[in-house]
């Protein structure tokens, strides 16, 4: 019994860093394009750390020590390119002027538009762009105590201390046959850094269509077999397309830009999502140029996702990063100074 239990714990410990391998590959390959592992995305990967608790304690006590370097192995790639943990970097030289940036999901203000509008403040940013802001909550009077310029349409708001050259609503999209919001902004501002064009992007939520997916249950719909093959991953798969069609639409105007270009907001894409790699991986990203660790900023209380992003495009870099705002929305928001990179 003993030999079999032995070679069943060696078995396991050399297969899980292969299993690891092979998700990183199909998150980084399918992401959103295959209805279960869009799923998986958006679930917190912590729990992979789960089987090395158990495997790592297996290998000491049947005295197989040797192997105990698979499940170190197996704790780097969940820390890493499963969670995303980012090591410290060594301080870039820029010199010149800079230009702070705020991003921020508010959840409709649902906090008070006040306790927003002050949250924000305490990282005195030249320009702030929220998503998900309701015009009812009162949120433009309360940046306007605090901004020169405020301006609104539908869920995005951009305030700034600096001169506004512009902005843009895009056309609707067509899919299946509906015009749908792009669920972006395209603003222009006179910086110290230039004439800065800000892309504000909140592409679609999947959650809705997780709630369709839960439907009466996990092993109700084990068990039906909806889960595997019924309307609700369908559902997804919908819901995906979609998101990933305003990602492609807004990466491909932002791409048409000459100047320094950011973009920045909720993007509902996490780190190893096809889409965000294939279509914005490319652009710089403040919190890896001027941060370390996980940098989550969803759910706010307990996050365990980093899908609200900066992304400073080619000649500007971040010089500092934070993540702030807790307590006042279901995201935390993200700061960076950006500067022109020589």
């Amino acid at each position: 019994m003993a030999i079999w239990l032995r070679r069943l714990t060696w078995f396991l410990a050399v297969a899980y860093p292969v299993f690891l391998v092979a998700t990183w590959v199909v998150f980084r390959e399918l992401g959103e394009r295959w209805w279960l592992s869009a799923v998986a995305l958006f679930l917190p990967r912590l729990g992979f750390v789960l089987p090395i608790l158990v495997l790592a304690p297996a290998l000491f006590w049947l005295h197989a020590r040797r192997w105990l370097w698979t499940q170190a192995l197996a704790l780097l790639l969940v820390l890493v390119p499963l969670m995303g943990f980012t090591f410290p970097v060594l301080p870039h030289a820029v010199t010149g002027p800079s230009v702070r940036v705020l991003s921020f999901n508010v959840n409709s203000e649902l906090s008070g538009a006040e306790a927003v509008a002050s949250e924000i403040a305490r990282h005195s940013p030249d320009i702030v762009v929220l998503q998900e802001s309701a015009p009812w909550s009162g949120i433009a009077t309360a940046m306007r105590k605090r901004f020169a310029t405020v301006v609104e349409s539908t869920q995005f708001l951009l305030a700034t201390r600096l001169k506004l050259v512009s902005s843009t609503d895009p056309p609707r999209l067509s899919y299946y046959g509906e015009a749908r919001s792009p669920r972006f902004m395209k603003y222009v501002v006179e910086t110290p850094l230039g004439a800065l064009t800000l892309f504000s992007v909140h592409p679609l939520s999947p959650r809705e269509s997780f709630w369709h997916l839960r439907g009466q249950g996990l092993k109700h719909g084990i068990r039906s077999g909806r889960l595997f093959a019924g309307d609700a991953a369908k559902d997804i798969e919908i819901n995906a397309g979609l998101r990933m069609l305003q990602v492609r639409t807004f990466a491909a105007a932002a791409a048409k830009e000459s100047g320094p270009t950011v973009i920045l907001g909720d993007t509902n894409q996490p780190d190893l999502a096809a889409t965000y790699q294939d279509e914005l991986g490319h652009y710089g990203d403040a919190f890896r140029q001027a941060s370390w660790g996980f940098g989550y900023t969803y759910p706010s209380r307990h996050p365990w996702m980093r899908i609200d992003r900066i992304l400073p495009g080619s000649g500007l870099r971040a010089t500092s990063f934070e993540v702030g705002c807790n307590g006042v929305s279901d995201h935390r928001c993200v700061v960076a100074d950006l500067a022109l990179a020589h």
